[in-house]
């Protein structure tokens, strides 16, 4: 993840991995190898904001940009902000996010990533969740989990904050058991059974997360299964408190590639496995994983409509325009349906236009204005994965 500072000289050369002759070829490991897939080109940080423009944003074409070093390598700058006199022509300097290594722990035994601490301070931070199967046994033993907890030793639960009450702590794991029964109940004779969109503190996930590190370091047999699909999605960056907006400054491809108009910026943070459906952005979007991995299918504007719009008529269901993630997407027969057409078979029957890109964490992803795209986690269920993503001009 790169952005502001000091920029070196525009004489040094982008060190693009793929001419334009070589688009074509292969530049980067997938997760699933089906043939018919294409390829995105794809370059290492850091890369100029001239050739950024020539080479992904002006010709509208996708663009990955992988870091030249592990984040866990890096340290995060000192100076975070951009430069609004910086030269457009050189590349920006090799700093990350903060939020990378702020916001989360990497095992160097397991490779399994978790929250930090830090994150609790903000516990209290109401933030837009998705709950996908909100009546399964996972999501009832979760519930169940947080009464009991909410009566043992607080100095068990390592997501606590050291200054946090006892009390107070408690009183909140209540709380939350609570206000998700309610949302369930309310909910499971309707049609949003299947999927329920919630507005809780951040809390809920630091909670779901703990949980889940318990379950696996759990000698119960056989053992209870994590809980999964519980997604804070589509999180507008305003909304968060000024520290972890801190953690997560414009990047310089953003503010100073185009106009400079951010049209808007969101957090993706969740347990696996998560799922965005077949959409597009009324913007382009710059995309960068924070945690874990995801895998994105994309297609070019009008053969990505022909898609949804096909499949939307095989339904007998209205097409829309398909530039807003709906609710309707993600349940039922359009969800099936969709990501049938989008993922079925690992690329067997799908679309030859169709292109697959895997993004790790500090890789940053640009999707043209238009480009037609979904998203799904890789990696162990229950596992904790992040994103960001900004909408710019």
């Amino acid at each position: 993840m790169f952005h502001g500072g000091k920029s070196p000289p525009s004489s040094m050369p982008t060190r693009l991995l793929a001419s334009t002759r070589r688009f074509r070829q292969s530049l980067f490991t997938f997760t699933h190898h089906a043939r018919s897939l294409k390829t995105v080109a794809e370059a290492v940080a850091p890369i100029s904001i001239e050739d950024f423009r020539r080479d992904a944003f002006q010709v509208q074409r996708p663009l990955l940009i992988r870091p030249s070093s592990k984040p866990s390598t890096l340290s995060p700058s000192p100076s975070q902000q951009n430069d609004a006199n910086t030269q457009t022509n050189t590349p920006a300097s090799p700093t990350i996010l903060p939020a990378l290594t702020k916001w989360f722990n990497t095992s160097p035994t397991s490779g399994k990533a978790s929250l930090t601490p830090y994150l609790d301070n903000f516990r209290s931070t109401v933030l837009p969740y998705e709950l996908s199967f909100p009546n399964s046994a996972q999501v009832l033993g979760f519930m169940s989990w947080l009464q009991r907890s909410s009566s043992s030793s607080p100095t068990a639960s390592s997501d606590s904050h050291p200054d946090s009450n006892p009390d107070s702590d408690s009183q909140s794991r209540l709380a939350l058991a609570y206000l998700l029964k309610n949302y369930i109940t309310q909910h499971s004779s309707s049609s949003s059974s299947e999927f329920l969109i919630l507005d809780l503190p951040l809390h809920l996930l630091l909670l779901a997360h703990h949980y889940n590190t318990s379950l696996s370091s759990s000698s119960q047999t056989p053992p209870n299964p994590p809980l999964t699909n519980l997604y804070i999605a589509q999180a507008p960056l305003s909304h968060l408190p000024s520290p972890l907006q801190s953690d997560l400054p414009t990047p310089l491809l953003v503010s100073h590639a185009g106009r400079g108009d951010i049209y808007s910026s969101s957090i993706w943070l969740g347990l696996q496995p998560t799922y965005t459906p077949w959409h597009r952005d009324p913007n382009p979007n710059l995309f960068c994983q924070l945690c874990g991995t995801k895998v994105l299918r994309l297609m070019a504007p009008k053969r990505g409509e022909a898609l949804f719009r096909g499949v939307m008529a095989s339904l007998a269901v209205a097409a829309g325009s398909g530039k807003i993630r709906g609710e309707e997407m993600m349940k039922g027969k359009q969800r099936r349906a969709l990501e049938g057409a989008v993922w079925g078979g690992d690329g067997e029957g799908v679309d030859d236009m169709m292109y697959e890109v895997t993004v790790q964490a500090g890789d940053m992803l640009f999707m043209p204005l238009g480009w037609w795209h979904s998203v799904k986690s890789v990696g162990e269920e229950g596992g904790i994965n992040g994103s960001v993503n900004w909408w710019f001009r």
